[in-house]
Parts: structure tokens; sequence; C-alpha cells
């Protein structure tokens, strides 16, 4: 091979070496050593992230990943993700960690590591303090009525699990929430996620939440580099601390105004 062909071999590879490699994950030694540590975060999921008046970054996750900055020492540099861009920014080492509602999956396992769940995600049945039910179980009967938006998941959910339960379709999530506060619908279920922040304009409404889930529940994680043992062991060690604490509790309460649909149960065994 001439020199010139043997250059350009060389150059091809050296390319497509780059390419095959994954870029290095910084373990929690670097971290320490930059003095910050870089976190994913969607503002367009509020309340986990959001703009808030001032233009600046605020939610559930925001304070979550400030607190654990804080514990280890260092400060929280925010990167605006999307639903897109999150699990391409961590293997590409773009960010440290990603929030933006990171539900754990099997499919995403294959790419990225999880810390322990920090949220649930999932449809909770919300009523008024005077309801006498006390689970989704309870409500099979003719005598509830569920105020939900068309096409909306917990539809065909309730069709399926509750079929003597009756439906009042609505056209959005403060209709429904309307309805119910007006007793003209005995319940609402959907993700607190589309319900809470509504909740503060029904002021003289006692909501209440029933304990458990209508459906399945995801769980959402910190995700990190696949091998970042070092990291995800910390992290791992500073949610149960935080979550024991209460703090992961009262903050989701703070931005969601009401509780988790499933509690995070901390395990100390990781």
């Amino acid at each position: 091979m001439k020199p010139a062909m043997l250059s350009v071999a060389l150059a091809v590879m050296a390319c497509l070496g780059a390419w095959s490699v994954p870029a290095h994950a910084r373990n929690l030694d670097e971290i320490l050593s930059a003095g910050e540590i870089r976190v994913g975060v969607n503002p367009n999921y509020p309340p986990n992230a959001l703009y808030d008046e001032k233009n600046q970054l605020a939610g559930f996750e925001v304070d979550l990943a400030r607190k654990l900055a804080d514990m280890l020492g260092v400060k929280a540099t925010f990167v605006v993700v999307d639903p897109a861009s999150r699990v391409p920014f961590v293997t590409a080492n773009k960010i440290d960690v990603v929030m933006g509602g990171m539900t754990r999956t099997p499919d995403r396992a294959k790419l990225i590591d999880f810390s322990v769940p920090i949220n649930t995600e999932g449809s909770g049945v919300l009523t008024t303090e005077g309801v006498s039910y006390q689970s989704v179980a309870d409500m099979n009967t003719d005598a509830v009525t569920f105020a939900e938006v068309r096409g909306t998941t917990p539809v065909a959910f309730l069709q399926d699990k509750l079929p003597k339960a009756k439906l009042l379709f609505l056209e959005d999530w403060p209709d429904a929430l309307r309805a119910v506060a007006a007793g003209r619908a005995t319940a609402v279920v959907a993700d607190p996620s589309f319900f809470s922040g509504l909740l503060t304009k029904f002021p003289d409404t006692k909501w209440k939440l029933l304990k458990g889930a209508a459906g399945p529940v995801g769980y959402d994680c910190l995700g990190l580099a696949k091998g970042n043992e070092s990291l995800r062991s910390w992290l791992n060690v500073a949610l149960f601390a935080i979550e024991t604490a209460g703090f992961v509790d009262e903050d989701w309460r703070k931005w969601n105004h009401t509780d988790m649909v499933v509690p995070i149960q901390p395990n100390p065994y990781f």
C-alpha cells in the first residue's frame, strides 16, 4: 500500500474507532475534582422541572438535584434535555445523570444504568373527603361516576376493570375536576401530574387521593452511564438517606400538592 493510501486508511480506521468506543463517563472522583455534577432535566415536564417567573429552573427534580449536589459538595449544572435526547446525552457523556421523568424500563436498562427510584408514576383516584370509598377496587358500582377526559388512558382501564361504574366524558382536566368538586362525578382517575397543579384552583374542596394505583406503576430513577458504579453507589446511599429523612416526600407534596400514588419504600439493600 502506498504511503498516501496508508495514511488515508489509518485516518478512516481512527474515525471508526472513535465512533465505536463509548465516551468516557466521569466517575465519582472526577465529578468531585471538577466541582460540578451535570444533570439533565426537562423543563417541559412540570412540576418535575419548569421555568419559574424569573426564568430560572425549578421543580421537584431540580430541588432533588440541588440537594444531592449539596451533599456531594459540588454545584449542580443543569442541561436541558427532551425525551429523545435523554439517553443519548448520558451515553455521549454530555451529562453525568439524567432525570426528566426517567422511568426505569428493560429496554433503557440495555443502554444506561439506574439509581434506586426517586418517585413513582401511575394513575391515581382523586375524590373528595366526603366519599366513603377507600380503594379503586371498591368503586365497581353504578353508584360511582368517573369524570374523565375523552381519549385518555384511564378510560380503557375503567371500562375493563370497573365496568359497572359510569363515565362522564369531558374535554379537559379542569372540567373533570370541576365536575368532581361540584358533585356531578365521584372521582377522576389520572396521573397526578395532569391534575395536581389544578388543585389550588378549588380552595373550598377537600380533596382525597385514594391509596394504590389504578393500573400499572412506573418507577422513575436517575439514569447514568453503564458501569459507573462509583457514582451509582454514592447516589443510592444519598437517596436512601434523604428518602428516609422525608425530604423526597415533602418536596413531592410541595410541587404536586398531593402524595405519590404509590409511595417510594426506601430499601437499604441496593
